[in-house]
């Protein structure tokens, strides 16, 4: 892309592939739910895959990236390509060293804990399941790199293409051992597959860096003083953009610590305080089934215009353009807003019929799927923030500032934890405390992210217009929404006599048609500027 193009040809782009590998996913987690169903084997290899996909999502979506794409972008342009090859060179060469030195360490804790733990103890196969999957960290933090390059040099299908690699896999091993093993066999050997795929993608994504003329020749000199404020830079970088991440990995920890296991008494004690567990196994499978379906638009709508928008922000900040880093923050932001507050909020009506479309089958029954939609709706509540802070951390580290998201994440993540652990005990909550939570402190996130954003650039933000989309957009939603709730019940009635499969697709896409109709029709009437944005004869106005 041009210095003047605009990012968001590319947003369109990734997502579209974004969509293909999230459908994939969702493919790949209703044959999970169909096999496993929501009880403690799904819980414990859920929480097993937590670490790797959390780098996955950390490395992928967010930190290395924010890091590496700035400093890479400058170096290809002030010195060229050869400088800029050995900069990736020496980039992956002190990632692996300390990805392998940091598997060998955790594979080692692992392996004392689950000798620590008694044969009959739930932990135990949580335990197994996590080493297993451990090591896929290592390929997935290299592609996540590969793919920055690809992406800094106009090539972004191949990028976010790389999760269908892992979803075929895990799909594959799903309907062809899923019959002949036992569920917990079966975790084992899906464990092997991510493991399988994480090989698989270097496989695939070499040739097109090559076909670019990329080199990489590793070098683990220590005294180049740009891989040295890299790494500097990458611990605050993940405190700040693995807010939401970090969020997901405690509120794994606690809830598998909180869930009373099969065959288990209720009463339990930790650190020598004793407690009845207040969640039933099953629980942490609930919030990830919550979890999947609304990072589904977040991936496809929010993650890929940030994605694209990184690296037009990093050419404004390096030109010293920060009337062009201002103004396309600004359209972003509004953009990202635009389309994740009606997504959130239809999850929000229709969890429900969504999950019940896409999950009810085999051993996953209907009380699994009322847990699910409980929690759901504490997510839903928050994808226009969730989708909002992606844009905004774009912008800091456009500024090459990392301190800045650091310390408001630390402190979020500390009352994110302190919501979770006090909301989960009152009754009418429980693993719903995780989505309420996360969306709160979401929201707060972006209001302060904001603000101090604002003072780094020269206290000007655009402020009123971002406040005047946003005030458009909660109107078009709240029509498109109160659509969907009108017509919910109606439409569950009129297709009552349908069969299974177009009875439920009629109960979600005869209201969430309807409403997407009213969302457009309302935008259009309200004269919203993210609407023509949006269309292909309007390109040309947000460059």
């Amino acid at each position: 892309m041009s210095s003047r193009g605009s990012f968001l040809g590319s947003a369109k782009i990734i997502a579209l592939w974004t969509l293909l590998s999230r459908v994939t996913g969702l493919i790949r987690d209703m044959r999970l739910n169909a096999v496993l169903g929501q009880t403690w084997v799904q819980d414990a290899f859920n929480f097993g895959f937590l670490i790797p996909n959390l780098f996955r999502r950390l490395f992928g979506e967010g930190a290395l990236s924010a890091v590496f794409v700035p400093m890479f972008t400058d170096t290809l342009h002030r010195e060229g390509r050869p400088a800029a090859w050995a900069l990736l060179g020496k980039t992956v060469a002190r990632m692996l060293a300390v990805l392998i030195a940091l598997t060998l360490a955790v594979e080692l804790v692992l392996l004392a804990i689950w000798f620590a733990q008694p044969e009959e103890s739930k932990h135990r196969l949580v335990v197994s399941l996590t080493a297993i999957m451990l090591p896929f960290m290592i390929s997935i933090c290299v592609v996540a790199v590969l793919s920055s390059i690809l992406n800094c040099l106009g090539r972004f299908s191949l990028p976010a293409a790389m999760p269908i690699v892992l979803n075929v896999c895990m799909i594959a091993v799903l309907v062809t051992q899923s019959s002949v093993l036992s569920p917990q066999s079966c975790t084992y050997v899906l464990a092997a597959s991510v493991l399988v795929a994480g090989v698989l993608q270097l496989i695939v994504i070499w040739p097109a860096l090559r076909a670019e003329g990329v080199r990489m020749p590793l070098d683990l000199r220590s005294h180049d003083p740009a891989i040295r404020a890299m790494l500097v830079a990458l611990l605050p970088v993940m405190f700040g953009q693995g807010v939401l991440l970090v969020n997901s990995f405690l509120d794994g920890w606690i809830c598998t610590l909180l869930t009373r296991g099969p065959n288990q008494e209720s009463n339990g004690t930790f650190l020598g305080w004793s407690f009845t567990y207040p969640l039933e196994q099953g629980a942490y499978s609930a919030i990830n089934n919550a979890q999947r379906l609304y990072q589904f638009p977040l991936g496809v709508l929010a993650i890929s215009l940030a994605t694209a928008a990184l690296p037009a922000f990093s050419r404004s900040a390096t030109a010293g353009d920060i009337d062009g880093l201002r103004g396309g923050l600004a359209r972003a932001l509004r953009l990202a807003i635009f389309e994740g507050l009606p997504c959130g909020l239809m999850l929000v009506v229709l969890a429900e019929p969504i999950i019940q479309l896409l999950f009810e089958y085999g051993h996953y029954t209907h009380d699994h799927t009322l847990r699910a939609a409980h929690v759901l709706r504490g997510y839903g509540v928050g994808v226009f923030a969730f989708s909002a802070q992606h844009v905004i951390m774009r912008g800091f580290y456009s500024l090459k500032d990392t301190m800045t998201p650091m310390r408001v994440g630390v402190w979020l993540v500390g009352l994110n934890l302190l919501l979770s652990a006090t909301l989960l005990w009152h009754p009418g909550i429980r693993e719903a405390a995780f989505g309420i939570s996360t969306s709160l402190t979401a929201i707060l996130n972006i209001g302060i992210s904001l603000w101090l954003l604002r003072r780094k650039l020269a206290e000007r933000i655009e402020g009123r217009q971002i406040a005047a989309g946003l005030l458009r957009t909660l109107i078009a939603a709240l029509a498109a929404t109160a659509v969907a709730w009108l017509l919910r019940d109606p439409a569950a009635h009129w297709a009552a006599d349908l069969p299974r499969i177009p009875r439920r697709l009629a109960e979600v896409f005869l209201p969430l048609s309807a409403a997407a109709v009213v969302y457009l029709l309302a935008a259009a009437a309200l004269r919203m500027e993210e609407l023509g944005w949006l269309l292909p004869r309007r390109r040309g106005r947000i460059a």
